[in-house]
Order: structure tokens, then sequence, then C-alpha cells
């Protein structure tokens, strides 16, 4: 008489051939893609971080921002995980404009990388309006952002 089996398996079957991954293999669980869009405002947000860069708010009156016309503005173009970054952005006077556009492509580099895991090879960067300090004052917005009143 031959001892019970433990392991379900007879002898001399060998092992079960594996059908599919198992959903904890990383292969199997996929990719994820981050949309055009989301990589723009990822942009916009790492260049507003900057100091020196002009506030939405002292870019373009309300009509302005209506029509999608204040600063700054990204344009993204992907093939697969890498990105040219086109910016046109404000700037506050009397900043250095070399000086902040060379901060503002850090800051955008290294937020894509991060947020979206997009390796940007590319970035183009125009000062397209120069924002007076005064314009920030009559405006309601600041370098720092809104304060509460």
């Amino acid at each position: 008489m031959s001892e019970p089996s433990t392991t379900g398996v007879a002898p001399g079957d060998g092992p079960l051939p594996r059908s599919a991954p198992e959903p904890d293999d990383a292969g199997y669980r996929g990719e994820v893609r981050v949309a055009d869009r989301v990589i723009e405002k990822i942009a916009r947000t790492a260049v507003l971080s900057v100091p020196g860069v002009a506030p939405v708010a002292s870019t373009a009156g309300s009509l302005g921002r209506a029509l999608g016309r204040s600063y700054p503005q990204a344009v993204c173009t992907r093939s697969g995980g890498r990105a040219r970054v086109l910016l046109e952005i404000a700037l506050v006077w009397p900043l250095p404009a070399a000086r902040v556009t060379e901060q503002v492509c850090a800051a955008v580099t290294a937020q894509l990388g991060t947020l979206a895991g997009v390796r940007v090879d590319e970035i183009r960067a125009t000062v397209a309006r120069i924002v007076d300090p005064s314009d920030l004052e009559r405006s309601g917005a600041s370098p720092q952002g809104r304060r509460v009143q």
C-alpha cells in the first residue's frame, strides 16, 4: 500500500505548469498612461512655483483669462516616455530673465520626471511678457500668491 500524497500531486507527475502569470507579476499589471493635458498642467504648475514668474492673475484681465490668454502657457509634445516642452511665461520686473528662465526649465524638468515619469529632451521658454510690480498690487496678486483678507 502506498502512502497518501500531501501535495495533491501524484508521484512522478512533476510540477504543475503555469498557465497564466500571477496578478502580482510586474509585467502583468500593465502601464500607467498620463494624458498630455496632465503633462501640460504639471508644467504650468512647475513654472508658477518659481520665484520671479508673474502669477496668472496679473498676466491677463478677466476677458484674457476666459479666452485662455493668460500666462504661463505650455505645449508638450510626447513620444513614449520623452517630451519636448514649449513655454510662454510672464516675469516680474526687474528680475534677470536668464536666471529665472533657467530655474523654470529646471523646475519643469524635475516635476515632469517626478510626477509623470517623463524625461524632458528639450524645453523652449519664451518670455512673452514683463509685469511691473505695481500691476501685481492692482490685480490683487503677489508673487507668493494671494493673501487672506
